[in-house]
């Protein structure tokens, strides 16, 4: 990667932790747009993965199916699909831990909420990990950058702002830092580490899971008073986009 792209990618890797750390900040009670705005933003990240990242699924599964070393084991057809299950499965399955924990302190205390609420903030900091980490690995252009900056911006806001309406204790102020402090370091690892192809190819799948279901849990968890009409300007907003520059590369 050339020194202007590397300065890029910093630079967007600390717009992610900056994402992380100003929802410590954010006004939860301001309502106006809000649910509008998070509904058009997730549609924005699962645009990006189903316009641009399973198109890169494909490829990479053709790679491992016909790499004669590296890539073999089990089903190696479905791999990726199955790593992008898993990915999806795994966010779902914390979804699900908070959903239960909110229930369950609606009532009285629950002694498992400080574990949980760490389990929760610990498995998105690996997230954001992933996030900054990928994005160097993958020796993305200029203006794929750009577009994966505004996409992945506008899927980490909703997740920040969840966090910490969710676990207000938990994620002010150590888990914002936490997060924040993530993204940086996957940015970091990105530079200084060699980690082998095909376990990169894995975590590429895996972390496209996890952007389709947090981009649908954005626009689902908000119910009846969730905006369909913006989520669906925001997939195709960005679609069309997408479509467009692709005919320009």
């Amino acid at each position: 990667m050339n020194g202007k792209n590397l300065l890029l990618t910093l630079g967007i890797a600390l717009l992610f932790a900056v994402i992380y750390l100003s929802a410590r900040r954010a006004p939860l009670s301001v309502r106006i747009g809000r649910e509008r705005f998070l509904a058009f933003a997730a549609g924005i990240s699962v645009a990006y993965v189903f316009v641009h990242v399973l198109p890169g699924l494909h490829q990479i599964r053709e790679f491992q199916a016909s790499s004669p070393t590296g890539f073999k084991g089990l089903f190696p057809e479905y791999s990726v699909y199955l790593w992008t299950m898993a990915g999806f499965l795994t966010f779902s399955g914390l979804d699900v831990l908070d959903s239960r924990l909110r229930r369950a302190t609606d009532a009285e205390p629950h002694p498992a909420a400080r574990w949980l609420a760490r389990v929760e903030i610990g498995g998105f900091a690996v997230y954001a990990w992933l996030l900054t980490y990928l994005m160097v690995w993958t020796g993305k252009g200029t203006l794929a950058l750009c577009l994966y900056a505004v996409a992945m911006g506008m899927h980490v806001f909703p997740i920040a702002r969840n966090l910490r309406a969710h676990y207000p204790d938990a994620y002010e102020p150590r888990g914002a830092l936490l997060l924040a402090g993530a993204s940086v370091a996957g940015w970091a690892c990105a530079v200084t580490l060699n980690i082998s192809s095909s376990v990169v190819l894995i975590l590429v799948a895996f972390v496209a899971g996890g952007v389709i279901v947090n981009g649908a849990i954005a626009e689902l968890h908000e119910g009846k008073h969730g905006h369909y009409g913006s989520f669906l300007a925001g997939t195709a907003s960005y679609t069309a986009l997408l479509l467009t520059l692709s005919h320009f590369e």
